[in-house]
């Protein structure tokens, strides 16, 4: 990625039109732009980014006002504005002279708080208060850490940014939120040159990818160049994973209390950690007599009302109160970040953010609150048996529905997959995918788009995405599946499915790069043997499935085969025992990434030896030698 510095339109047109584009457009101001709206990194202007943006700049925010500006931009109809859709609105302001309507009014005045920085660099107008919590979360995790003593702990705003340059902060960032997901010797540490530092920033990147977050659009020379939006989203978004990671049965069987009538255990395990909050901040405003309740993390909260009453049920020392004697706003907010601190919240919000009802900084708040003092009864015996009963999520189907939901979160769709069996039951994000995998192939006028007031609309889109499985464009094996199973959410069947656009994802990749080949599993495995023979190396592979794969030790010659400089040879083990099986499988995968492979498997997936998984990693590295 990077700016052509190409000018949008010419010093005639600006000037004709300076009431609107005040300042000539470049690629990196066009898509700061569009990500001061697109906070959460999705690739899209979603509704509530829509709302937030507009109340932030003092517009009006009625549904009504709100849907007629998204309408006005969304030419595709799926109330998302993606940057091409974005793009098109700032060419159209060029040319339609003076008097913004809908969207273009929007836009007109976020560049008027974006563009500030005197050098005509982009500044995001929200940056100040998101850069001060992130800050302090960081020093807080990490500042003790001795191998960051050169980069923290940071002291203000623009150190954020250069501390994320060389890549390391990042590495030790993912660990934090996802403990082991790097491999910490694989990490170049103080980087002398440019080539060590975009190791790093691949290794950071590609193992972001793997948690699901969103990477899209954003390189190692996007941070080596200090873009604050880019930086700041893809931080914000790893915070994110940290802060709600422990917010789930299997690691706080307590939140079976949020069970409510009706409810299957399975039902309350699948929702997204966002929900689980609200619901929990809910529980207590019911267990405190309160009529209030809570459906936002911006407005519900500005007043603190709801902040306060919470705190006083969940506070250990009862020192908080929520019938305090100040009425105004700012000092109710300001007791509530003091309780907060004192509680033990690690993150932290600022009063006047939450009086500006920022709901980014008030999700990370209520989330640290959650995780110092929950403040919910463990389970009884009973609950207990139900609770052994949910699947363990580093186990068979959950392991792989983690690692293709990753991928499909990779691929920048609009969509951001949270449970891939619910997520694919109305067949869109099915269609959406397949269409990423072979541009074109689905006829959109067939699809019926959400929301379904009938479910035989929702097993029409899934019939469809199985009939497009089956033929020539894909030629996947779906003997016996129907569009029902997928929409029923059959496990086994969908899994096998969404695999199969996987592999064929990789295989279009291949393909593309490559003069001739089928891209079968035997072509694959020959060139692996055959890279791994030309350094000397004894070792080979039966198929995908072979159990000598396991120590990883088959895989590491293979990237030292790729790359010689990849591997140091003194941290492979013999790979004899199980600890040992791990340290190669972990090693082999952070050493792919610090290449430049977008890998999803975990080391698990080696040591047990997965074939989709070992497929997956191989080809992967294939397709990254040929792109060379």
């Amino acid at each position: 990625m990077g700016s052509s510095g190409v000018a949008i339109g010419s010093a005639r047109s600006a000037v004709h039109n300076r009431h609107r584009c005040a300042s000539v457009d470049t690629d990196h101001q066009l898509k700061d732009l569009f990500a001061s709206f697109d906070t959460d990194r999705s690739g899209f202007i979603s509704t509530d980014e829509l709302s937030n943006a507009m109340e932030k700049l003092g517009m009006p925010t009625q549904p009504e006002k709100i849907a007629a500006v998204l309408k006005d931009a969304d030419t595709s109809g799926d109330k998302l504005i993606s940057f091409a859709e974005f793009a098109s609105v700032i060419e159209r302001m060029k040319t339609a002279g003076a008097g913004a309507k809908g969207f273009e009014e929007v836009v007109t005045k976020q560049r008027g708080a974006v563009m500030q920085d005197k050098k005509g660099n982009v500044v995001h107008s929200f940056a100040t208060e998101e850069c001060a919590a992130l800050i302090e979360f960081i020093n807080t995790k990490l500042a003790h850490d001795s191998k960051l003593s050169y980069l923290l702990p940071m002291k203000d705003i623009t150190e954020l940014f250069s501390a994320c340059v060389d890549g390391v902060l990042l590495c030790r960032l993912i660990n934090v939120a996802a403990p082991e997901t790097v491999d910490e010797r694989v990490i170049n540490l103080a980087p002398p040159n440019k080539f060590l530092i975009t190791e790093n920033l691949n290794l950071a990147l590609n193992a972001a990818k793997s948690l699901g977050v969103k990477v899209v659009n954003i390189g190692a020379s996007d941070i080596v160049d200090g873009r604050p939006h880019l930086i700041l989203g893809l931080v914000w978004q790893l915070v994110k994973v940290a802060l709600l990671s422990k917010i789930n049965l299997k690691e706080n069987p307590n939140l079976i209390r949020l069970l409510q009538e009706g409810e299957t255990l399975d039902m309350l395990r699948k929702l997204p950690p966002e929900k689980i909050l609200m619901r929990w901040m809910n529980f207590h405003l019911a267990e405190a007599g309160s009529s209030k309740r809570m459906a936002n993390f911006g407005s519900d909260l500005a007043d603190s009302d709801i902040y306060l009453t919470v705190m006083e049920r969940i506070d250990p020392e009862k020192k908080a109160t929520a019938f305090v004697k100040a009425t105004d706003r700012l000092e109710r907010a300001q007791l509530v970040v003091g309780h907060g601190t004192r509680m033990g919240a690690e993150f932290k919000v600022a009063a006047k953010d939450i009086v500006a009802a920022n709901d980014k900084l008030n999700l990370g708040f209520v989330a640290a609150l959650f995780n110092a003092c929950p403040g919910l009864d463990p389970p009884d015996e009973k609950e207990n048996e139900l609770l052994s009963e949910l699947p363990d999520e580093n186990e068979g189907d959950s392991r792989e529905e983690r690692a293709f939901r990753a991928w499909i979160n990779s691929l920048g769709l609009e969509a951001t997959v949270s449970n891939l069996f619910d997520d694919v039951a109305d067949g869109m994000l099915l269609l959406q995918v397949m269409d990423q995998v072979k541009p074109g192939v689905v006829e959109w006028s067939k699809v019926n788009k959400p929301p379904f007031k009938m479910v035989f609309k929702k097993i029409e889109n899934m019939n469809y995405a199985v009939e497009l499985g089956r033929g020539s464009a894909f030629g996947f094996s779906l003997v016996g599946v129907s569009g029902k199973d997928i929409a029923d959410g059959n496990k086994k069947l969908t899994l096998a499915l969404v695999w199969q656009l996987m592999r064929g994802h990789l295989l279009a990749f291949l393909a593309s790069i490559r003069a001739a080949g089928s891209g079968s599993d035997n072509e694959m495995i020959k060139w692996a043997n055959e890279r791994v023979a030309s350094t000397g190396s004894s070792a080979t592979m039966r198929d995908f499935g072979d159990k000598s794969l396991a120590n990883g030790l088959f895989l590491i010659d293979l990237l030292a085969a790729v790359e010689p400089r990849a591997i140091d040879r003194k941290l492979v083990t013999a790979g004899e025992s199980e600890e040992d099986r791990k340290l190669n499988a972990k090693y082999a995968i952070s050493s792919a990434r610090k290449l430049g492979c977008s890998l999803f498997c975990t080391w698990e997936d080696i040591t047990d030896v997965k074939p989709k998984m070992l497929l997956s990693f191989v080809a992967t590295v294939m397709s990254f030698t040929m792109a060379r």
